[in-house]
């Protein structure tokens, strides 16, 4: 009978100083799964700083290490989701080059993995990362749950892993603007949970900052949450009920003292410029929306590679 094989996906862009730390970890724990096959696929989003060559360089000393290096960098969001989609393993496991979500916690995915979930989730309890960064994550999280009305894993991150059936459910996804958290909380059967703690960056500087923090968060809401345009439907048929009772029950009825009409008039163009900003709000939610919709009807190539190794 032959071994399952494990594709272990590295998404890579400017990491020359960690692409080989990376590789030597993730060996060392798959040797200690000699049950399983596996191979190591770094996909290059058109790194600028040699690591390219780096990993060419591995891919010449092992056989167990393939690459996709791009033409050009398309984005960490397309990336991730391509690389699963391109895994020609019984399941495949994301692990980013910088080593914050720790390989060793690969077995504790494959477990899970082998007691039947379809999707595992590594998710951080604890993080060594910077506590504000920290912080926006949790607020962003609770934002788009209980006001956008998704489904999102609090800290659930790009580390875990998928069976072969549900990398197959996102090969038959076409988009330019993929969410791989939102396809995991609509298609999958069967998701379970490893938790462990995030370790600070080995070396070099993120990638990810706050512009692109802001880019991940609207392209989930614009991706996955179906409620926003409903509540705010349900706000301004409130938000008018509120403003008539307010004129009949009260402006009208002190509007003969000058006082009270000049209290009451000053109240109404308050609530009038806080209604005129939710609307702005909604106008700009609107118009993300429109934009993702013109996008994901365009047809040309979500990626374009430069070559592939050993494959």
């Amino acid at each position: 009978m032959s071994k399952k094989l494990i594709s272990v996906c590295v998404p890579v862009y400017n990491e020359k100083e960690n692409v080989a730390n990376a590789y030597e970890r993730i060996t060392a724990v798959m040797r200690e799964l000699p049950a399983y096959e596996y191979e190591i696929v770094f996909f290059d989003d058109g790194s600028t700083d040699g690591s390219g060559e780096i990993i060419e360089t591995l891919c010449a000393a092992d056989r167990h290490v393939k690459a996709v290096l791009y033409s050009r960098n398309f984005g960490y969001a397309k990336t991730v989701f391509y690389c699963i989609q391109q895994a020609k393993g019984d399941a495949a496991v994301i692990v980013h080059c910088d080593l914050q979500n720790p390989p060793e916690e690969i077995p504790k995915l494959v477990e899970k993995w082998e007691q039947g979930a379809d999707v595992v989730l590594g998710v951080k309890n604890k993080s060594r990362e910077n506590a504000f960064m920290y912080f926006l994550r949790t607020v962003g999280y609770f934002v788009m749950n209980f006001v956008f009305g998704m489904r999102m894993v609090p800290h659930a991150t790009e580390f875990e892993l998928f069976d072969r059936s549900f990398i197959e459910i996102l090969r038959g996804i076409r988009t330019q603007n993929p969410y791989l958290r939102g396809y995991i909380v609509e298609y999958g059967k069967r998701i379970e949970k490893v938790y462990y703690t995030q370790d600070k960056r080995r070396a070099g500087k993120s990638h990810f900052n706050l512009r692109k923090l802001y880019d991940f968060a609207i392209a989930g809401v614009v991706s996955m949450s179906r409620c926003l345009p409903r509540r705010f439907i349900l706000f301004s048929v409130f938000s008018l009920a509120a403003l008539l009772a307010e004129f009949f029950a009260h402006f009208l009825p002190g509007a003969g003292g000058m006082e009270n009409a000049l209290f009451w008039n000053g109240l109404l163009i308050r609530f009038g410029v806080f209604v005129l900003l939710l609307l702005m709000l909604l106008a700009s939610m609107l118009s993300e929306y429109v934009l993702a919709i013109i996008k994901n009807a365009e047809h040309k190539p979500f990626i374009i590679e430069n070559k592939r190794i050993n494959y």
